[in-house]
């Protein structure tokens, strides 16, 4: 269990962005913007004090109410500029009275479910689905029982950091009663770890790429259930069974090379394989379709970029040789200049 809080840090309120108007205040999971006195993110580049660092933000407000003396004094405003599980859960730490100390390390593995989609605990899984599916406003106002909230994306954030905030104790001490907000990721999750099991989905590791190729079988009478996010497994079944960050995925005449997030923000449990520009992976392949198909590569930079066919469409080429060409490529890329680098200092070229 977390320690308390000490030296009488007070329990912050929650602003949202648009609110803020330069008025001091800590931001998780987010960069610094006009009034920001502390940043308490694992994005890379933000001034977070090294002794705190954590794989997720979660993580780093559990360790700064354990080091109050590395907090603002006199700031009473906390904001996030975006609404994830991890976002949500940070915010949560600093803003609910009683939730650090004792559902603390359990919503840690929350927000690592919700920004890695790596599970290690069943209930910080569906405390996680729970509060990322507020972000579906439509679909989470009428679960709740409130109204559907108007206004922009900005709007609809601050709704639905609001609405977390509300159910966190009550969904991290007994996730049934939100059952009716989890539960259809839930079933999906469960769905790809099953096809895992039974082998109409499978994972091959090439280590020496630090890649994962998944194939899945659509044509299987469960495939439909496994779906999720656009995937065709949930990504939390793949990510909790290989920590590979390059992931493969072959699902019929369809192929994407897709970094994992873990990549992207300032990892402290590892350093992973830097990111590369796959740039001309995606002119070669696209030079090879025979039907016009066109390779992108989102970027090294992207949150989660990945290689993948532009538009949709499927490829003409074997799945197998494309992903012999990746292969081939990463082979001189990981030997020379990373294309991103969470870990360079503010200012400093990726």
């Amino acid at each position: 269990m977390a320690a308390e809080p000490r030296d009488g840090h007070k329990l912050l309120h929650y602003v949202p962005v648009g609110l803020l108007a330069g008025r001091p205040h800590v931001i998780v999971d987010g960069a610094p913007r006009a009034g920001t006195v502390c940043a308490l993110s694992h994005w890379p580049g933000t001034p977070t004090p090294e002794e705190l660092w954590h794989d997720v933000s979660a993580g780093i407000v559990l360790r700064a109410l354990e080091r109050p003396d590395l907090l603002p004094r006199g700031v009473e405003a906390a904001t996030v500029d975006h609404y994830d599980a991890d976002g949500a859960i940070a915010l949560g730490l600093l803003c609910v009275e009683g939730l650090a100390s004792e559902h603390g390390p359990l919503l840690v593995e929350a927000a690592r479910v919700g920004d890695f989609d790596v599970v290690t605990d069943r209930r910080a899984a569906l405390v996680a689905f729970g509060i990322g599916a507020l972000i579906d406003v439509e679909r989470a106002a009428p679960l709740l029982g409130v109204a559907v909230p108007d206004g922009d994306v900005m709007e609809r954030t601050a709704w639905a950091a609001t609405e977390a905030l509300r159910v966190l104790p009550a969904l991290v001490a007994d996730p049934e009663r939100y059952r009716a907000l989890w539960a259809e990721e839930a079933d999906a999750f469960d769905a790809s770890a099953r096809a895992l099991l039974e082998g109409w989905a499978r994972i091959e590791e090439r280590p020496e790429h630090d890649l994962a190729i998944v194939r899945v079988d659509l044509t299987h009478p469960d495939a439909a259930r496994a779906r999720w996010g656009g995937a065709p497994l949930h990504p939390a079944a793949v990510h909790s069974t290989t920590e590979r960050l390059r992931v493969a995925t072959i699902a019929g005449a369809r192929v994407e090379v897709r970094y994992r997030y873990e990549s992207w923000v300032r990892l402290v449990s590892r350093r992973p394989r830097p990111r590369v520009d796959l740039g001309a992976v995606a002119a070669e392949l696209t030079r090879s379709e025979a039907a016009g198909a066109r390779w992108v590569f989102d970027g090294a930079g992207a949150i989660t970029g990945a290689l993948h066919l532009a538009e949709g469409r499927a490829s003409s080429l074997d799945p197998g040789h494309v992903v012999d060409v990746v292969c081939r490529h990463l082979e001189v890329l990981d030997a020379g200049p990373p294309g991103w680098d969470p870990y360079a200092a503010p200012g400093r070229s990726r």
